[in-house]
């Protein structure tokens, strides 16, 4: 295994797109639907990179990212449908690594995670 993945998206086809991506390059991947949920996940597991939507119910991305990144020790890029030049610099702001507009480039994001995660 090249390391482990979170994806938070309440789209569950979004989140199993990453997953059938990522886990056939050798990463594990785990999925969450909201920050409440990614929180529970990172105060019991260890991640190495953190894709995290905006668009969640309760809690945004923007607001719930300075705590999971903090919480997780794990880098976070930040994903969305509906891309915003001030989004992207708001996320940057708060510490994202980058803002990745969906449908996402899986191969060329492919090379950005493995020099994050990957061995």
């Amino acid at each position: 295994m090249k390391g482990r993945i979170l994806v938070v998206d309440a789209d569950p086809e979004v989140v199993a797109g990453f997953g059938l991506f990522f886990s056939e390059k050798g990463y594990e991947v785990r999925g969450a639907a909201n920050a409440h949920q990614a929180m529970q996940l990172v105060e019991k597991e260890k991640f190495g990179l953190i894709f995290l939507d905006n668009d969640l119910p309760g809690t945004t991305g923007l607001q719930a990212l300075p705590g999971l990144a903090r919480k997780s020790g794990a880098p976070v890029m930040m994903i969305t449908a509906l891309y915003d030049p001030d989004l992207k610099k708001d996320a940057l702001l708060l510490g994202a690594l980058d803002l990745v507009a969906l449908p996402a480039d899986f191969p060329d994001l492919e090379k950005t995670v493995s020099r994050i995660v990957g061995q």
